[in-house]
């Protein structure tokens, strides 16, 4: 196969919008941000169907060049070599790849429609706490999760045997300062917000720093010691709103 048939094969490939990889011998111009030139050296080429393109070298995990999404790629044919061009306006941006030679070229209609689902995230604690409200207390009892409200997002909240108003703030690491000024600028909220004078917050996490467990301390909150989990879990559907409580 020669330069002209490759040159066919790939231009048909990001036409079709397929992704398309490309083992080749190439020189690499950039135009933008900065400024980058590659000399000529064996790379990987990977054009995606959003147009997405990405250069990589023979090792390391991380592209030497992409541009993202870009709205226009063109191809020219010169006598010993071709040219894929990738630019864009807004960012102003220009990628020039000459391709010398073609080791192999991959072209495939791929489809994924699924979304990558992480295991042990805050979020995933939260759903933990609001199913296995034991873990904070026997007598929590959980209205709500991961909910935005017009003075922050609760991670969970819900109230006590005594009817206080319970906030947790979960953290997926150790705690630190930051997460106790969070907790308690949303306690401070609720209290203004709803009329309420006692409202208990929780910092739950894997581990807490001493500074940040000294200033929840003197603030009057509690810390749980709650790992995430690593499992995927259904969401529960039978779930009260916050102003459901007041």
């Amino acid at each position: 196969m020669d330069l002209n048939e490759d040159f066919a094969i790939i231009q048909n490939s990001i036409n079709k919008k397929f992704t398309t990889i490309i083992m080749c011998n190439c020189e690499i111009n950039y135009f933008g941000r900065a400024r980058s030139y590659l000399g000529e050296g064996d790379r990987m080429i990977i054009i995606k169907s959003d147009s997405c393109i990405l250069v990589h070298k023979p090792k390391g995990r991380n592209p030497v060049n992409w541009m993202s999404s870009i709205p226009q790629i063109t191809m020219n044919m010169e006598i010993d070599y071709f040219e894929i061009k990738a630019a864009s306006v807004k960012p102003k941006e220009e990628l020039l790849i000459n391709i010398f030679e073609v080791y192999k070229i991959i072209s495939y209609p791929l489809v994924d429609t699924e979304q990558l689902k992480l295991a042990g995230s805050e979020k995933d604690m939260s759903d933990m706490i609001y199913n296995n409200p034991s873990l904070i207390s026997d007598d929590f009892k959980p209205l709500n999760r991961e909910e935005k409200t017009e003075y922050g997002f609760l991670d969970v909240f819900g109230y006590d045997s005594k009817g206080n108003f319970v906030i947790i703030e979960c953290k997926r690491y150790t705690a630190g300062l930051g997460a106790v000024t969070q907790l308690r600028r949303y306690i401070e909220k609720v209290k203004s917000s709803k009329g309420i004078n006692k409202v208990i917050g929780i910092i739950a996490a894997p581990n807490i720093s001493p500074r940040a467990l000294k200033m929840l301390n003197d603030w009057g909150f509690e810390y749980k010691s709650i790992n995430p989990p690593k499992n995927f879990k259904e969401e529960s559907q039978n779930q009260i709103k916050i102003n459901k409580y007041f």
